[in-house]
C-alpha cells in the first residue's frame, strides 16, 4: 500500500495528510479545485499544492515531508 504526502500550501500556512494513496489523492485533488474556484480565497491568498509518494508506515519520513512543507 502506498502513502501519500498531500500538502494544501495557503501563504503563509500548509497542512500536511498522510494517509491511503489512491482514494485520498482523489479527495486532494477535488479539494484543491474546489479551493481554486472560491474567488474570495483566490483574491487573498496563493495556493500551491504537491504529492509526494511516502514509504508506508514510514512516521521519519513523514516528519521530514513535514518540515520541508513548512519550508515551501
Amino acid at each position: 500500500t502506498l502513502s501519500f504526502v498531500g500538502y494544501i500550501h495557503l501563504e503563509p500556512d500548509c497542512a500536511i495528510f498522510e494517509e491511503n494513496a489512491m482514494r485520498d489523492d482523489e479527495v486532494f485533488q477535488l479539494a484543491v479545485s474546489d479551493l481554486s474556484l472560491s474567488d474570495d480565497i483566490l483574491h487573498s491568498e496563493k495556493i500551491t499544492h504537491s504529492i509526494k509518494l511516502i514509504e508506508p508506515n514510514n512516521p521519519f519520513q513523514a516528519v521530514q515531508e513535514g518540515k520541508d512543507c513548512g519550508a515551501v
